[in-house]
């Protein structure tokens, strides 16, 4: 049987290269690179995504600052203050005769009420944690010269010229490739294992405030070293990364392949009130000091 020319071509199986193949593989779309714009929504996967991970540290030296500090607050130590006490419904101040300092006095008033709030029904407490943590600021002067806060700056991460997370932590400080961000997970209710404890928004908002670093120094790709404060009522948790040049180039094409993060975290331990408490004399020591020594680092 003969076959014509023009069969013969019809009938010719077609083979196209591998090559070709994968360039008419779309890629996902940038806007579905994440289940979320929002930082305060991340999930455990999009932190994934961004190669993300955190690590519990072995000492206190490995996220605060090895420096020296001699300004101490002693003032606001008061070892007979404690969790017991602050949550006693008929918390007087004013009956305490040690205690003259009228700030020092605000301040065991916002922390009376924060404890005692903190076991109520969720946004009973907001408020009391809000003025407690300005406190905390200006007791260790964070918000002083030469340093600058911002409250609830908008942070934004863009990848591939698109904008994919906007983040708006609490309180941010930032000093050339430095920064210290707070992040307040105002009540005990209202955080839980799904989000590690907010340490999925924490992750998002550091990458979210580092791009924004990148791109307010015109792109010129340095090492950034990130300090992160999180405040679940009255329970206080420090994290510190340090984040290389190659990881914003490398962010700036796509998700990270190759480059990672790893966020430390002191105490190490990760949940609702492994923080410091802030009620309990010795540990309100140990936050102030770790805040005055992350100041006089950036300083």
């Amino acid at each position: 049987m003969r076959f014509f020319r023009p069969a013969l071509c019809t009938l010719r199986p077609r083979v196209f290269s591998l090559t070709l193949q994968k360039r008419n593989k779309k890629a996902k779309p940038t806007n579905e690179l994440f289940s979320t714009p929002w930082a305060s929504k991340f999930q455990e996967e999009d932190m994934k995504a961004l190669r993300v991970a955190y690590k519990p540290a072995s000492n206190e030296n490995d996220v605060i600052p090895n420096v020296s500090v001699t300004n101490f607050p002693t003032k606001y130590f008061v070892p007979h203050i404690s969790r017991e006490t602050l949550l006693d419904p008929v918390f007087d101040i004013n009956g305490f005769k040690c205690i003259s300092d009228p700030t020092v006095q605000t301040f065991f008033d916002k922390l009376h009420d924060s404890v005692f709030n903190g076991l109520q029904v969720i946004g009973t407490d907001e408020t009391f944690t809000d003025t407690l943590v300005d406190d905390l600021l200006r007791i260790v002067e964070l918000n002083d010269w030469p340093l600058k806060i911002r409250n609830h700056p908008p942070c934004k991460l863009y990848i591939s010229d698109d904008l994919l997370v906007s983040a708006v932590p609490e309180f941010l400080v930032r000093k050339q490739n430095y920064a210290v961000i707070g992040v307040e997970d105002k009540h005990l209710k209202n955080v839980g294992p799904n989000t590690k404890f907010g340490e999925t928004q924490i992750a998002a908002e550091i990458i979210a405030c580092g791009n924004e670093n990148v791109r307010l120094n015109e792109y010129d790709y340095k090492e950034q070293t990130i300090f992160t404060i999180r405040v679940i009522s009255t329970y206080v948790t420090f994290y510190k990364t340090e984040i290389p040049a190659i990881y914003w180039k490398e962010l700036e094409k796509g998700l990270p392949k190759i480059q990672s993060i790893e966020i430390q975290r002191w105490p190490a331990k990760n949940s609702l009130r492994s923080g410091f408490d802030l009620a309990e004399h010795d540990e309100r020591q140990t936050v102030l000091n770790s805040l005055l020594k992350i100041r006089q680092f950036l300083v």
